[in-house]
C-alpha cells in the first residue's frame, strides 16, 4: 500500500483477505437496503471464498436468515462449507444437487462463480420478492432474468458499462435503477414492496480495498503490529 499523498510505499499486506471481506460487505449492505426484512432463505451458488464470506456477512446484516442452500460443482467443497460454517454462525446449511434447487424458494440468491460457458439462473427461478446478487458481472444470470428484474442496481454504472464492452451482459445492459451509493445515502429508495425482484450486480471497486487496507494499517500502528523496513 502506498501513501495516498506522496505515493511512497508504506505497507505490505495480504490483498486476498481484504478483497474477500469488502466484497461480502458490499453484498451485506445491498441486502440491508434491498432484501425483504423477513428474508429467511439464502441460496448460494459457489462454495469458495466469496460464497463463504457472503453467507457470514449477509447473516450479520439480515439476522432473520435461518437457512442456507448451497451448491458447488465440487460437492466436497459444499460439504466442507456446511460442516465448518453451520455451527459457527448458527444457521442451517443444506447442500443441494443443483442450481434450480438452490434458486427456487430462496429469498436471496448469491451467485459466486467464475467465468461460465453459459448462464445458470433462469427467470422462472427468480421468485417474486427475491434479491439477486451476482458476483461475476452477470455471467451466471440468463439475459431475460437480468432484463426482467424490477430494479437493477450496481456499484458504479460507468464501470459496469465498461464490463459490458468487455463481454458481460451479452443480451444487453438493463436500465439502471440506482447505484448502490445513492440508495445508502437515501437519494433513492431500496426495496419499496415485498414483490419486486431486485438484481444487484456490483462489479467491485478497488477504492474499497484501499480504504479498508488503510484502516487495517492504522489499527496495526496503534497496536504496535507493524515493522518499519528501509527500502532504500
Amino acid at each position: 500500500m502506498n501513501d495516498m499523498k506522496t505515493g511512497a510505499p508504506i505497507c505490505i499486506m495480504d490483498g486476498t483477505w481484504i478483497t474477500a471481506m469488502r466484497t461480502a460487505a458490499v453484498s451485506a449492505i445491498t441486502g440491508k437496503f434491498c432484501a425483504r426484512e423477513d428474508s429467511q432463505v439464502l441460496g448460494v451458488l459457489g462454495a469458495g471464498v466469496q460464497g463463504r464470506q457472503n453467507i457470514i456477512a449477509l447473516k450479520i446484516a439480515l439476522p432473520n436468515l435461518s437457512e442456507v442452500k448451497v451448491f458447488d460443482i465440487n460437492r466436497e467443497a459444499a460439504l466442507k462449507l456446511r460442516d465448518e460454517l453451520s455451527s459457527k454462525i448458527g444457521i442451517k446449511i443444506n447442500v443441494c444437487e443443483g442450481a434450480e434447487e438452490v434458486a427456487k424458494g430462496s429469498d436471496i440468491i448469491v451467485t459466486a462463480t467464475q467465468r461460465l460457458e453459459k448462464p445458470i439462473i433462469k427467470n422462472e427461478w427468480f421468485g417474486a420478492g427475491c434479491l439477486g446478487l451476482g458476483l461475476e458481472a452477470s455471467r451466471a444470470w440468463y439475459g431475460d432474468t437480468i432484463l426482467k428484474a424490477d430494479k437493477f442496481i450496481t456499484d458504479d454504472y460507468e464501470q459496469t458499462k465498461h464490463f459490458k464492452a468487455q463481454g458481460a451482459f451479452v443480451d444487453g445492459l438493463p436500465d439502471l435503477y440506482a447505484e448502490l451509493g445513492k440508495i445508502v445515502s437515501g437519494e433513492k429508495a431500496g426495496r419499496e414492496n415485498s414483490k419486486e425482484r431486485i438484481l444487484a450486480i456490483n462489479i467491485g471497486l478497488a477504492l474499497e480495498d484501499i480504504i479498508l487496507a488503510n484502516h487495517i494499517y492504522e489499527i496495526a500502528k496503534q497496536n504496535n503490529g507493524n515493522l518499519s523496513l528501509n527500502l532504500i
